[in-house]
């Protein structure tokens, strides 16, 4: 039994091991250790389901990111820049992505009710400092996860998708690091659209095992090819299961995002039907329904933080949530057809190209994530 994946070897414990130890050392020899209090690995890692990948040789390696949350005693733009640099020193030092998130001790009592976390609470690993500092955490059970939660995961993969399509678009070779990367993206996106239709029929668990059963069972009804989703999402998680990259080395990454582009745009749909009880035929009618695309956060708290993010410009809804502004944006930014008018008006940003606009959404995206 594989601490860290479904099937890995004793052999790929110890490496995974090896690079825990090598970030805790770096994370706790770092300007501002005196804050830190533990350091927890999340994701499908933390969960015991991450990817154990095959090589050539028959080496496994892991397949997927190492998403980390460093529980502090206090939080500041030099410690967040801090975590970020560290970040991007380990993914480059150990070939694979390192995220690492700071988490402010005080707050774990009151943490929002999230799928993050949730998943943090009840999936995790904790790698070094207080073993049972997230038993602060507030008790929750997967039925509980308010359904806005949904939008918000597509919302992330999608910005993953919207890289994807960019990189594609310059027409130069990838890399196979880059191709790597991208069947990541695809399978991440495959994953989150069988997860959001799961919480959407309040069928959400964090078992891998227990989703792939109940994904053949949901009601998919009003999606228009739901086959082709179950299927997707199946495929995800027997990769999970196998680490067979095989097959994917030769995938046409074209036709993959294509596909997984529309897939996107039709569960991202079906999803907002449903959750806020709406009539959105296409994108443009769901992008020209805001700001009425829900409720997220207090009417004060949400002034503020539109007078932070947008100046001036946020007297237009300043009671709404900006997150819900990036919403029908990554559907407008991913659509060919889209006008790139209604993504300027909807993100406050008046010029500039279309590399210009998904440059400013990445930003917003990373900070309302």
């Amino acid at each position: 039994m594989s601490n860290y994946s479904i099937n890995g070897s004793p052999a790929f414990d110890e490496q995974v091991d090896r690079h825990m130890q090598r970030i805790a050392d770096e994370v706790w020899t770092s300007s501002y250790s005196r804050h830190w209090k533990a350091l927890v690995l999340t994701g499908s890692y933390g969960r015991g389901e991450g990817t154990a990948a095959a090589g050539a040789d028959g080496t496994e390696r892991p397949f997927g990111d190492y998403n980390l949350v460093v529980v502090t005693t206090k939080i500041n733009s030099l410690i967040c820049g801090a975590l970020n640099l560290l970040g991007k020193r380990l993914t480059a030092g150990l070939g694979m992505p390192v995220t690492l998130r700071p988490f402010l001790r005080t707050n774990l009592s009151k943490k929002d009710l999230s799928l993050l976390n949730y998943n943090l609470k009840y999936g995790h690993q904790v790698i070094r400092g207080n073993a049972k500092i997230l038993d602060r955490m507030p008790d929750v059970s997967p039925e509980q996860i308010p359904l806005s939660e949904g939008p918000r995961l597509l919302m992330n993969r999608g910005k993953l998708l919207l890289d994807m399509r960019r990189r594609l678009a310059t027409k130069e070779m990838l890399t196979p690091e880059e191709r790597l990367q991208f069947i990541r993206y695809i399978l991440k996106a495959n994953l989150a659209f069988g997860d959001c239709v799961l919480l959407m029929r309040n069928a959400y668990v964090l078992s891998c095992a227990v989703k792939k059963e109940r994904i053949r069972q949901i009601d998919l009804t009003g999606i228009s090819d739901a086959r082709g989703l179950v299927n997707a999402y199946l495929d995800a998680v027997k990769l999970k299961e196998q680490g067979n990259l095989k097959l994917l080395e030769t995938a046409n990454m074209h036709m993959w995002l294509d596909e997984t582009a529309q897939r996107f745009q039709d569960v991202f749909l079906w999803y907002e039907r449903r959750g806020l009880n709406r009539k959105f035929h296409d994108i443009k009618r769901y992008a020209k329904a805001f700001p009425k695309l829900g409720k997220e956060g207090s009417p004060l708290q949400n002034v503020a933080c539109n007078l932070k993010t947008f100046g001036p410009a946020a007297v237009s809804h300043p009671l709404v949530h900006p997150r819900l502004r990036l919403y029908p944006s990554i559907l407008l930014l991913l659509d060919d057809h889209a006008d790139l008018e209604d993504v300027r008006k909807l993100l406050h940003f008046p010029d500039g190209t279309f590399g210009d606009l998904c440059d400013y959404f990445g930003q917003l995206q990373q900070r309302f994530s």
